[in-house]
């Protein structure tokens, strides 16, 4: 080890650990008590063959799943190998602090809450040059904003100076409209600075900065679909009683676009409806959250990802259904060659809490700097998705395959390529809101094909068991120059 090195605490799928990989901050081990999360990090790590890369994986992290209050600091230094540890960085579960949880924000008063403690233990213990310390922003008015000062004031009894801030992902040049707390310290008396945002809305252009970078710029090249949808997107790839209106929301707009007034794009805003378009009402105004059937304007960065949307909460693809998992690793900034493990449900659970490599990245550059911290640029790491297998005799056998709600689109497509690297022909399929996930395995193969596949998609509408539409998306798959 010659750079500087890490620990990371809750460290979910590793979005921080990513970030600080692009900055030259090798993390050395990673802590999450959640299975799904500790599957994500082994999967990514070299040092295990659990994942679809196996020990050609590009980060050398070890995990160790387990609760914080289990884990003694002995245990953090054998597994990271030295003591010198120069960061300790992430942030505990933040259901207690959500305003997403309005009502139910228990704060501090919850055990999840307390576990800023077991972070401040390990602070005063391995005595790290700098810690990021991150959240959900309702963490500052959690109890009237008590809880935020106890929590401060722990760190400062820790040995640091601290300071804090909410900053904006797309300020820092990250696809996404997403606001996160954070608190760093320093382990000395200098007070830490956070790095100024590098990108602007739009209509600031005139601070000579980039402005934010949208969704379809971030998505260019997320294409498999786009001419199937160039109309009006999917009749109903959402699926339930409502999921029909979303190819009628204009971009930008909401289930507002469907009460007594409509969402006019020109004009970026809702204007009242004609008294023979009243007809056309299916909600009340502001009888829903805001991004309930919420359409992705593409001309913008994506609002906030969720970690457990609804069957109507977006945003939604343009397209009209829902961003694959791909899509939502490149809006979230995760390099789209990371592996995430577990079922869809917990994959998407996994991205939603994430945070931005990005914005991580430009936090950890800027307090390296200010300690003359020597780092170096890594870079956005590659993993080329490769198959077990060694193809094996071709054939011209045709397969099929349906995409269902149990397994990650890893797992698929492992099994895909394996049969296109065999010569078969294999056909993938999905219904309602599995097209996203079709979408991944179809992107995941044509990575690993570097383009050489041939992909047909076929869209039919059918009616679904409760008498509604619903989209179903078939896609034949073959090797174009077998090798």
């Amino acid at each position: 080890m010659t750079g500087p090195t890490a620990i990371s605490l809750f460290s979910g799928l590793g979005g921080i650990d990513i970030g600080l990989h692009q900055a030259g901050v090798e993390t050395l081990v990673t802590l999450d008590a959640d299975n799904q999360a500790a599957e994500s990090l082994r999967a990514n790590s070299s040092k295990y063959e659990s994942g679809i890369a196996g020990t050609e994986a590009p980060y050398d992290w070890t995990v160790i799943e387990e609760d914080i209050h289990e884990v003694t600091t002995d245990e953090f230094i054998e597994a990271a190998g030295t003591d010198d540890i120069d960061f300790i960085v992430g942030g505990p579960p933040c259901q207690t602090f959500s305003r997403s949880n309005e009502g139910n924000r228990e704060g501090t008063n919850a055990n999840r809450g307390m576990l800023y403690q077991e972070y401040a233990r390990l602070l005063r213990e391995i005595e790290p040059k700098v810690f990021i310390f991150e959240n959900v922003r309702g963490l500052a008015s959690a109890n009237g904003g008590e809880d935020f000062e106890i929590i401060k004031q722990e760190f400062e009894n820790s040995g640091y100076t601290i300071n804090d801030s909410v900053l904006n992902a797309a300020g820092f040049g990250v696809p996404q409209t997403r606001q996160r707390l954070f608190i760093v310290g320093f382990r000395n008396d200098e007070k830490p600075y956070f790095p100024d945002p590098t990108h602007v809305e739009a209509k600031n252009t005139l601070t000579g900065k980039s402005t934010w970078v949208t969704a379809e710029e971030a998505l260019v090249d997320f294409d498999i679909d786009a001419e199937l949808t160039e109309d009006a997107g999917y009749e109903n790839a959402v699926g339930g009683t409502y999921g029909y209106l979303l190819k009628d929301i204009p971009p930008g707009g909401n289930y507002q676009h469907f009460t007594e007034r409509k969402y006019d794009p020109e004009r970026g805003e809702y204007v009242e409806r004609d008294e023979d378009e009243l007809d056309t009402k299916v909600f009340d105004w502001r009888s829903r959250h805001y991004n309930y059937l919420l359409k992705q304007d593409p001309d913008r960065p994506t609002w906030t990802l969720q970690a457990a949307p609804g069957t109507y909460v977006g945003p939604f693809h343009w397209r009209s259904r829902r961003y694959s998992f791909l899509e939502e690793m490149r809006l979230m900034d995760i390099p789209v060659d990371y592996e995430i493990c577990g079922p869809p449900r917990e994959i998407q659970r996994q991205i939603g809490n994430a945070v931005p490599p990005g914005l991580a990245e430009d936090i950890v550059r800027e307090l390296s700097d200010q300690l003359g911290l020597a780092v170096t640029d890594c870079g956005e790491p590659t993993a080329p998705l490769t198959a077990r297998t060694d193809g094996g005799d071709r054939s011209d056998v045709t397969d099929s395959m349906e995409v269902g709600g149990s397994r990650s689109p890893w797992r698929y497509a492992e099994e895909v390529i394996a049969k296109i690297q065999q010569g078969q022909q294999i056909t993938i399929q999905g219904r309602g809101k599995r097209i996203a996930q079709v979408i991944d395995v179809l992107e995941l193969t044509r990575r690993r094909f570097e383009g050489d596949v041939d992909i047909n998609l076929e869209e039919t509408v059918v009616d679904d068991p409760e008498g509604h539409k619903s989209e179903h998306l078939s896609a034949l798959c073959a090797e174009i120059a077998p090798k």
